[in-house]
């Protein structure tokens, strides 16, 4: 262990990609929010979806477009708030459940678990629907779907950063972890080349344990850059990142365990460490931009959405988001560690075999 770290942080230049370049994004995906917050509270952002595409859906549509310091936004997903802590809350418009009341449609109310503003916000819309109300049944009155999201705390730690703070936060721990994780692969081949393992292997320590003492330093090196990053979200954006401890802990020591899972591999079925680094750092990209590291996933295309639920990193995302939010339950998070658990044990096992054969054929 000792000395993988030594030869990873021989390199001063290695510290850029460490923590600066890390914190440097993450800040600058939050500039919009910070320098809206330090002109003054920015307008709430409010997600309609509907889900009747009748001629009063439409009408209402336009009718609360023109709702003013309220930003609306259409979405075709329902469930817009499980993947994105931006908005204050989701209008939801679905088919009248109520036969012969004359209303034309339901609408329901989903409140943020992350803003502490969004209850405010939905007695604000409510108070203007009701003013906008001509005696007609053009706009029905407001259904809140359950005390769990029709109610959110005054204050948050989440609310009074800026409002894409989580995501960022969360986003670029998941983005820059996954490098060097991924990048695992690239370290074996190199010393498989080298010849450095097989002196390794003279040792009395069983391959097992070389391999192991590897995966350790990388997943130290990835455990202390997430703690930095989270220290940093907590002082620079308040964000209430122990509001649950232990499942926070559990998620990101099983996303250490996936990602060097898949570095494993990598160095397992590649053939030049110059190969495996170019597909660590590829693949690591692609599952931040689909696990929505970088961008709310609830605003992709239906057919990119449902990769996510695929993508190991999209399961850490919402794992983080889960583990922010005061109150949300731990449901969430507790579900993204095991999805994280149980995908790292079927890679390391092919890892593994792959390791197995490659061994074979060169004997």
């Amino acid at each position: 262990m000792i000395k993988d770290l030594r030869v990873r942080f021989s390199s001063p230049v290695e510290l850029v990609f460490f923590i600066l370049l890390p914190l440097v994004f993450t800040v600058v995906l939050s500039g919009a929010s910070i320098a809206g917050s330090a002109r003054g509270q920015a307008a709430p952002l409010v997600l309609l979806n509907d889900g009747v595409g009748s001629p009063e859906s439409r009408a209402f549509t336009a009718m609360i477009q023109t709702m003013p310091d309220v930003r609306l936004r259409q979405v075709t997903d329902p469930t817009a708030l499980i993947s994105t802590s931006e908005p204050d809350l989701l209008l939801s418009l679905s088919p009248s459940s109520t036969p012969g009341s004359g209303l034309p449609f339901t609408l329901t109310f989903k409140l943020s678990p992350w803003r502490g503003s969004a209850a405010a916000t939905a007695k604000r819309v409510g108070d203007w629907l009701q003013a906008a109300r001509t005696g007609e049944a053009a706009a029905p009155a407001p259904a809140v779907e359950s005390p769990a999201e029709s109610s959110a705390p005054a204050t948050s730690g989440a609310a009074e950063g800026p409002s894409s703070a989580a995501t960022s936060n969360a986003g670029q721990i998941i983005t820059w972890a996954l490098v060097p994780l991924l990048g695992l692969g690239a370290g074996f081949i190199t010393e498989r080349r080298r010849g450095t393992m097989r002196r390794i292997y003279t040792t009395p320590a069983s391959r097992g344990i070389v391999a192991a003492a590897s995966v350790a330093a990388e997943m130290l090196g990835a455990l202390v850059q997430i703690s930095l990053l989270i220290a940093f979200g907590t002082l620079a954006f308040h964000l209430p990142w122990f509001s649950h401890p232990l499942e926070l802990i559990a998620l990101t020591a099983a996303f250490c365990l996936a990602g060097s899972s898949l570095g494993m591999l990598l160095g397992a079925v590649c053939r030049t460490s110059r190969q495996a680094a170019s597909l660590g750092l590829a693949l690591s990209m692609v599952l931040a931009v689909f696990g929505g590291c970088w961008y709310p996933s609830a605003f992709f295309p239906a057919a990119l959405r449902s990769v996510k639920g695929l993508d190991p990193a999209g399961w850490a995302m919402d794992g983080f988001l889960a583990a922010l939010s005061p109150s949300a339950g731990a449901g969430p998070a507790v579900q993204g560690a095991a999805l994280l658990i149980g995908f790292a044990l079927v890679v390391f096992l092919l890892a593994a075999a792959a390791s197995r054969a490659r061994s074979a054929s060169i004997a």
